[in-house]
């Protein structure tokens, strides 16, 4: 992934790397930049952002959480277990009912040493929950992440 600076004027289809008010709107981190937003942000007398561009081996955020949080829970009512939505590089893992949380610890830290990118954090081991809680988060820190991290994080 391209991470930096850049002219307002050749940031259209960049993602926005940290947020912006322009005229009392928020523009989000992680915004897609549109040639309407670009507009407004030069009106506003903003020069210059940060953007983040994906490079051909990068994956999308989301669609990288979910492929890892599928590979780790492949059959989430047998864990018990409900997948979210991947949301801002996020995927929730939540108790579907009482119980108590069984982890693969050595796993689990193998996974976390893969790629600075790519997290997974986890309430402690043998965690009693109950129906709705969260027992994990599997994150994607920046926007995208290389395939062949996320190819070595599933293994």
């Amino acid at each position: 992934m391209k991470f930096g600076p850049v002219p307002v004027s050749d940031a259209l289809g960049a993602m926005l790397a940290h947020s912006v008010s322009v005229d009392g709107k928020r523009l989000r981190k992680g915004a897609v930049l549109s040639e309407q937003q670009i507009q407004a942000l030069i009106a506003a007398g903003v020069n210059e952002i940060i953007v983040a561009r994906p490079e051909p081996e990068d994956l999308d955020e989301n669609m990288a959480a979910e492929t890892l949080a599928r590979s780790m829970v492949p059959d989430p009512d047998r864990a018990g277990l409900k997948l979210t939505d991947p949301f801002t590089g996020r995927v929730n893992l939540i108790a579907q009912g009482p119980g108590v949380v069984e982890l693969d610890v050595a796993g689990l830290e193998a996974f976390n040493r893969v790629h600075p990118m790519i997290t997974v954090a986890t309430v402690p081991p043998w965690q009693q929950m109950q129906a709705g809680q969260m027992v994990a988060t599997i994150k994607i820190i920046s926007y995208a992440v290389r395939e062949v991290a996320l190819r070595s994080a599933v293994e």
